[in-house]
């Protein structure tokens, strides 16, 4: 049965981190927050995303994080980690899979695009593989697009990532998207543009990034939520 009404969705603040001087957005700001996100499904609560770890002298240093608790981020909105049923990773940089492991042995499964495994277990400096890498029994990977609860549809939207994908949420006529990193800010999903702060000019990636703009605005949501910048409203 389709979903009557659109689920509640709730913005985690999962941390803040300072980019490193070379980063490309730090002229713009050095400070960046980091946003996770709770669907609470009929089904069971549903979490995009899961922020920053603990205990990697690397990113400590690197990026000085600010980090609020996964746990503690569901509390705030009510809802208790052992409840979770399902993890959607946008991708499987530092900051949007350093707390999985707070899930892992449990019941929550984890949903991922194959290409973005493949890039974890081919490149050591890809991320930090033990936050990334979650047990194969809890592992469920995506190649493209797949529907994961009655109206939350995972979208392939390469760019950021080859393997990057972004949530669609619908409920009759009405959709909302967790884009995730599709885009650095909402000017970048206003001008469909994929700039040097969220695509790498080395890789071959700034065209599949415009493409995944464009499939996201043609769902014609009512609003896009983004991992490191406010939401994106539609007008009219």
């Amino acid at each position: 049965m389709a979903l009557r009404s659109l689920p509640r969705l709730e913005r985690l603040d999962l941390a803040v981190v300072d980019l490193p001087e070379r980063h490309p957005a730090a002229s713009a700001s050095r400070s960046v927050p980091v946003y996770g996100y709770l669907i609470d499904h009929p089904d069971g609560p549903i979490v995009v995303d899961t922020g920053v770890g603990l205990g990697n002298a690397f990113i400590d240093e690197a990026y000085r994080p600010q980090r609020t608790g996964l746990e503690q981020a569901l509390a705030a909105v009510r809802v208790d980690l052992r409840d979770i049923v399902a993890v959607v990773n946008s991708h499987l940089h530092f900051d949007h899979c350093g707390q999985n492991e707070v899930l892992y042995g449990g019941h929550a499964s984890f949903y991922v695009q194959r290409a973005e495994i493949e890039t974890v277990e081919a490149d050591p400096f890809y991320t930090v593989t033990e936050w990334a890498l979650m047990p194969s029994a809890q592992r469920r990977v995506v190649d493209g697009d797949e529907v994961v609860a009655e109206g939350i549809t995972v979208l392939a939207t390469p760019g950021h990532t080859v393997g990057h994908q972004s949530v669609l949420i619908e409920a009759g006529e009405e959709r909302m998207i967790i884009g995730a990193q599709a885009v650095w800010n909402t000017i970048e999903f206003e001008n469909e543009e994929a700039s040097e702060a969220n695509v790498d000019p080395v890789d071959d990636l700034r065209e599949a990034a415009v493409e995944s703009i464009r499939r996201l605005k043609a769902f014609d949501p009512r609003v896009v939520h983004f991992s490191h910048c406010p939401p994106h409203h539609r007008t009219g």
